[in-house]
């Protein structure tokens, strides 16, 4: 089984080396390891440059593209049926590749296979506290249908412990340039539209959080972003047969109401009939679902969340049909 790893890095160079040494160490050795930099202007290209194992092939990019346009560069370069992601901050620990590998050949449906991870820290104050709640958010699952339920809730996949199927990843359309942040994530929801995506329960890659990691500097462009990324496929694949708006009922706080309705809503092809804070209003947002006013109820963080799911459910509503956990 022939792998293509795949590295984008702009201006990476505290950590590269690390990862990239992560890569080469493998115990799985038939693969190539594609890395592009993405028009760095530290000593990223001068270490790149000065790796000499045969299986290490270095692009250089002459301007910043941005991480999802070369990340598509690299997946076009590459000779693999499978790709395998390598974060330019992270570790993949020594038998990642072999385990991956060995876990896709025995189960033909996958198109898609992660990891667990556990988090590292840095010297610029990372609570363990932020690297426990980061490392439970991303070992969320493992098995296809709990990933499937989840998609809308919480993100499938570590990034960087991804390894995917190149033919799906061009059926679906590879890496979409807009979401400059939660292109990953995206690519999950496209994928999931196209075949299995499992999460092997086993820590395989070391994930870094530090504050210069995009994801991490800007919390509420991230969730902006991943919010946008949802409504779209939502819209998408939940509703390909509804014409026009899609009307809904958000659950959500004062605060994250304004800020939907500012930032999120003109940008998406939904209507929100109504905005609620709690379950008092419960029982009128299911009769406006059953008249057929609205298409569907999402809810966003609240207190109640918990509490309207259940509700929801139990009165016919279905999870990722008419309604969504965002």
């Amino acid at each position: 089984m022939k792998l293509s790893v795949v590295m984008a890095v702009n201006n990476g160079a505290p950590y590269l080396q690390q990862a990239v040494a992560s890569i080469l160490a493998q115990t799985y050795s038939n693969f190539e390891f594609i890395i592009i930099d993405d028009g760095s202007t530290d000593r990223t290209w001068d270490i790149i440059s000065s790796i000499t194992d045969y299986r290490v092939k270095p692009f250089r990019l002459s301007a910043n593209v941005g991480t999802p346009r070369a990340l598509n560069t690299a997946v076009q370069l590459a000779e693999g049926d499978w790709i395998a992601v390598q974060d330019a901050d992270d570790i993949s620990l020594p038998d990642r590749l072999a385990v991956q590998s060995s876990y896709i050949l025995a189960r033909p449906e996958l198109i898609a296979v992660g990891s667990k991870i556990a988090c590292i820290g840095d010297e610029d104050g990372t609570t363990p506290e932020r690297l426990q709640r980061v490392e439970s958010n991303l070992n969320y699952g493992s098995s296809g249908e709990e990933l499937f339920y989840n998609r809308y809730f919480v993100c499938p996949l570590c990034h960087g412990t991804a390894m995917y199927s190149k033919a799906h990843f061009m059926k679906a359309g590879g890496y979409e340039p807009a979401y400059r942040i939660t292109h990953d994530y995206d690519l999950w929801l496209k994928l999931f539209q196209l075949g299995r995506i499992e999460k092997i329960n086993r820590v395989l890659y070391q994930y870094r959080v530090h504050a210069a990691s995009l994801s991490h500097r800007n919390g509420a462009a991230t969730y902006t972003e991943k919010l946008l990324c949802c409504f779209h496929r939502i819209s998408q694949y939940e509703f390909s047969r509804h014409p026009g708006l899609i009307h809904i009922i958000v659950f959500a706080n004062d605060t994250l109401a304004r800020w939907m309705e500012s930032s999120i809503i003109p940008n998406c092809r939904v209507f929100v009939r109504s905005y609620f804070e709690n379950a008092a209003k419960a029982e009128y947002a299911l009769e406006l679902w059953r008249s057929g006013e609205i298409d569907g109820i999402v809810l966003l963080k609240t207190d109640d969340r918990n509490a309207l799911t259940v509700f929801f459910q139990r009165n016919g509503m279905m999870m990722n049909r008419n309604l969504f956990r965002l």
